[in-house]
């Protein structure tokens, strides 16, 4: 099911982006000039470029476009180009933006972070609890792309690129007998460490 967009002038003013006098302004000047809305409301002054994308990676109900553009780290249509190529892909956005050489891993990572709002771990710089490595079967760990890397309060804080992953959170959750915490990882962190 795809999801239908709202309406860029209604996230501009709910963002605080552009007032309503502003956006009847620009809707008035669309009329004329037979120009994009936004490109307008960019010429006329009322917001930059990377607000403007901001907005547009929010209309698109892009979250991780919306903090890569915020950052500078993309643009939009960088984004819209990747997720088209995502609708016939196996891959996730945030491989194909690495893939395509829009954004570094650990720029995705972050953005993933804030996402998620939960820590990135980078593992090098992590001191792990070897109690928490017997935990879990090495052939799970590898299949799902996961490091344990702590115990906190009866909880299993493993790293991860897929905090979304609930089957490899229920999995485990029965394998090591704990709940499970996710933290976020590099996949290269991650590969290393199950080599």
């Amino acid at each position: 099911m795809s999801r239908v967009p709202r309406k860029l002038g209604e996230l501009l003013i709910e963002s605080g982006i552009v007032t309503e006098q502003q956006l009847l302004e620009a809707l008035a000047a669309q009329k004329k000039e037979r120009k994009l809305l936004g490109e307008i409301i960019v010429d006329l002054g009322f917001t930059t470029k990377e607000r403007l994308d901001a907005a547009l990676a929010r209309q698109y109900g892009s979250k991780l476009g919306e903090i890569l553009i915020d950052k500078g780290l993309i643009s939009f249509e960088q984004l819209q180009t990747s997720i088209d190529e995502q609708k016939n892909s196996e891959k996730s956005l945030g491989e194909i933006l690495i893939d395509k050489g829009y954004v570094a891993e650990a720029d995705l990572i972050e953005g993933l972070a804030k996402q998620y709002d939960i820590p990135y771990v980078k593992l090098a710089n992590y001191e792990i609890n070897p109690e928490a490595i017997a935990k879990v079967p090495l052939d799970a760990l590898k299949k799902y792309c996961v490091f344990p890397i702590n115990i906190q309060d009866n909880m299993l804080v493993v790293a991860t690129t897929n905090p979304e992953d609930v089957i490899a959170e229920s999995d485990l959750r029965f394998l090591s007998g704990m709940y499970i915490k996710f933290v976020l990882a590099s996949k290269s962190d991650l590969l290393s460490y199950l080599e």
